[in-house]
């Protein structure tokens, strides 16, 4: 609850710029979450460049972690619409396209391209700092899956 608290407060009090959905915001970050395709955990590096207010473009290289026998490297290429809730929580849909190498232990390797549908909350934590949390479903064939995480990320 005092957590609650302090995050509606520090929200409140942040500058205008804090949730910016102007052009030329760049992040750069780290995220972490779940697969479901092989139920194992999975870290990215993602950038997020808005060259257009309320639109901006975010590369993604990720690892998912091996489990049942199977790994990945995943790269996407996701379009994600952020539109302002509060000074400093913004919501975004998100669409794009994603690679994905999946690697079966004694078995050939699956690369697949697909699509990318989902949603994401962030929170800025200072006019610089930012925290999200995303949700998306890959679609491929036969590997399609869910991601699910939590990314930390760095304004400039």
């Amino acid at each position: 609850m005092l957590c609650a608290i302090a995050s509606a407060a520090l929200a409140i009090s942040m500058p205008a710029k804090a949730s910016s959905l102007y052009k030329g915001e760049m992040t750069l970050g780290v995220s972490g979450g779940y697969a479901s395709y092989n139920n194992s955990g999975y870290t990215s590096v993602y950038f997020h460049y808005t060259f257009v207010p309320h639109v901006r473009i975010a590369p993604e290289v990720g690892y998912v972690f091996r489990h049942n026998d199977k790994s990945a490297l995943t790269v996407t290429c996701d379009m994600q619409f952020p539109f302002r809730l509060g000074k400093a929580f913004n919501v975004y849909p998100l669409a794009g396209l994603t690679f994905n190498t999946w690697n079966h232990h004694n078995f050939k390797n699956l690369n697949r391209v697909g699509g990318d549908v989902g949603l994401g909350f962030e929170l800025y934590i200072t006019g610089s700092l930012k925290l999200n949390l995303q949700g998306k479903y890959s679609f491929m064939k036969d590997t399609s899956g869910a991601f699910a995480g939590l990314g930390f990320g760095y304004v400039f």
